[in-house]
This record gives C-alpha cells, sequence and structure tokens, in this order.
C-alpha cells in the first residue's frame, strides 16, 4: 500500500478545526502516540541515507467528549524511501503486535539501533472528497511546539501516486494549504534537526 501524504505547519489549529466542521469533516478520534524509531544494525544499511524508517508504535485511542474511556494499541510499522519531491509518499508496511517492549527488545538483542521516540499528540477527522476517503490529522508535537497538518490518501500502487497526489493537493487548497507549504521532512528528521540545534542529539 501506498500512503499518499502531505504535511504542512499551522498557526491556529482551532480555525481548522471549524473549517473541517464546515467542509463536511467528520472527526474519528483523538491519539496520543509514542513512536520508537530503530536504525539497521551496524555494517548494514543505514537508514538516515536510505530514506526508510523502523518504528514501534504505541497508540493511545480517545474520542475527546469522552477522554477516560482509553484503548492502547502497538504497531510494528516500515516506511520506504519518499516516492516524489514534493510530499511525503511512501510505501508503508504496518502490522498489530501484542507488546510494544517485547518487540522493542527483539530488535534490540538483534543488533537494531534505537534512535529516537517521538511523541504526538493527535485529532483524525475524515471527509469524502472526489468520491475518495482523505484523512487528515491534527498533529501538536511537543519537543517542537508546533501544530501540524497530515493529510492523506492510500493508493493502491505507484502508478495511482500522480493522481492521488494531485486529488490531496485539490483538498487542500479548500483551507488555503498550497504546494509551496508542503513539508517532505517526517517528524522525526525534523526534532534531530531542533536537539542538534540545542545540544540534545548527536547521530548516531
Amino acid at each position: 500500500m501506498i500512503e499518499v501524504e502531505i504535511k504542512v505547519l499551522i498557526l491556529d489549529p482551532d480555525r481548522y478545526r471549524r473549517m473541517f466542521m464546515e467542509q463536511g469533516g467528520v472527526y474519528k478520534a483523538s491519539f496520543l502516540h509514542e513512536d520508537t524509531y530503530f536504525n539497521m544494525p551496524e555494517g548494514l544499511r543505514d537508514f538516515k541515507t536510505s530514506d526508510e524508517a523502523l518504528r514501534i508504535r504505541q497508540s493511545v485511542e480517545f474520542n475527546k467528549n469522552n477522554p477516560k474511556e482509553k484503548k492502547t494499541t502497538h504497531y510494528l510499522t516500515y516506511k520506504g524511501a519518499k516516492l516524489d519531491s514534493s510530499t511525503k509518499t511512501r510505501r508503508e508496511l504496518e502490522t498489530k503486535v501484542e507488546e510494544g517492549v517485547i518487540t522493542k527488545e527483539i530488535l534490540i538483542l538483534l543488533g537494531f539501533r534505537e534512535i529516537l521516540t517521538v511523541k504526538k499528540e493527535r485529532e483524525l477527522y475524515e471527509f469524502i472528497y472526489n468520491e475518495k476517503k482523505v484523512e487528515v490529522l491534527i498533529d501538536y508535537i511537543p519537543t517542537l511546539d508546533h501544530y501540524f497538518i497530515e493529510a492523506e490518501i492510500l493508493a493502491q500502487g505507484e502508478e495511482k501516486v500522480e493522481e492521488n497526489r494531485e486529488i490531496l493537493f485539490n483538498f487542500l487548497n479548500q483551507f488555503n494549504i498550497t504546494k509551496q507549504n508542503s513539508i517532505r521532512r517526517s517528524y522525526l528528521e525534523l526534532i534531530i534537526i531542533e536537539l542538534i540545534k540545542r545540544g540534545e542529539f548527536t547521530l548516531k
């Protein structure tokens, strides 16, 4: 499955919440995500240069209208290199795992190197646009102290990427978001850049 994804920085999340509802968006759920990223064992290919990613995600799901009821799920996710020069579109493979801690221990015993844990606070909205399901997240990244929007469509193959990318940019134009606003760096990359500036991280 190919995840056609566009990310932009926003300053006023409440404004976009209002616009989403006005444009037919449906609030689906809120999440607290903790994504722990790994690099390959020493001597094998380096994800920093191959533009791949491997992570374990702890996902706590709840409804913002009833935040006491929460469901925790763990996932193991692989992401391939980005497929174009304007978005974060890439192949993604994800599966649930029963125990995140045990999965992490297995990876470390196999020589995988833990890089960083990224924390996200997220709200998921769903739209139907041009007969496509579009999922939109309003994200707050505590380490960066910034809000972002991530919008995505799932494509069945690489031959559908360009078509879905244009649909997604047209969808975002409703909210005055253009191609020039697109950020290709992942949250992991943005956080590492920020932590290096602060002198709090050294590349491994």
